[in-house]
């Protein structure tokens, strides 16, 4: 199972990447959420990926983050959900909405991904909410220690910290423990440098 990559960015396609690591150029899908953080092309990057071998495929999906290749994973366990629709739902859902979305059972935002209908976000919210909950640690009430898990200003903050190597549980740990007044801050930047003094 390959759960990695570093190479160089060789292409950048509609939903695929090719990376050259040491003159292998492996194939790797990824969410077009993420083309825009991708280096250019010709720059080292790591990858997270996960390996999907069926009987006429050996495919890779790739994520920035550990924690996206989680959430992945979480969602192609639920039947009815392949690789493809799971990557389609990261795709138009950003990973902390979309972790809000299933744990508060909001099935409206996950069906605004085409293919995916009704009954197959009622599947995802039922399989998947006590899961998801508790690995991203977000509580039954949707809300960490206090903060409101679907704050704008949360979820830019955590995804902000999780990109600096903090994982989704510390740095929403971080942000209630700086003692933010998230009706007062000036923006994200002031919660960020709040949460990032907290975690010294």
């Amino acid at each position: 199972m390959i759960s990695q990559l570093t190479g160089i960015l060789e292409s950048i396609e509609q939903n695929t990447i090719v990376l050259d690591v040491n003159g292998i150029g492996y194939k790797v899908y990824i969410p077009s959420s993420s083309i825009p953080a991708l280096p250019k092309v010709g720059a080292a990057m790591k990858i997270y990926t996960h390996q999907v071998v069926r009987e006429d495929a050996n495919d890779l999906y790739g994520f920035l983050r550990k924690e996206e290749r989680g959430l992945f994973s979480m969602l192609i366990s639920v039947s009815g959900i392949g690789p493809k629709s799971a990557a389609a739902i990261m795709s138009g859902i950003r990973m902390e909405d979309l972790i809000v979305a299933i744990t508060k059972g909001n099935v409206d935002i996950i069906t605004r991904t085409p293919g995916i209908g009704l009954k197959t976000a009622q599947k995802l919210v039922i399989e998947l909410k006590e899961k998801i909950a508790k690995a991203y640690s977000v509580s039954s009430s949707d809300v960490v220690k206090g903060i409101p898990a679907d704050s704008p200003l949360v979820s830019e903050a955590v995804s902000a910290l999780m990109t600096l190597g903090y994982t989704s549980k510390e740095a929403r740990d971080a942000i209630h423990k700086s003692g933010t007044d998230l009706n007062k801050v000036s923006g994200v930047e002031e919660v960020i440098r709040n949460s990032l003094k907290a975690l010294v």
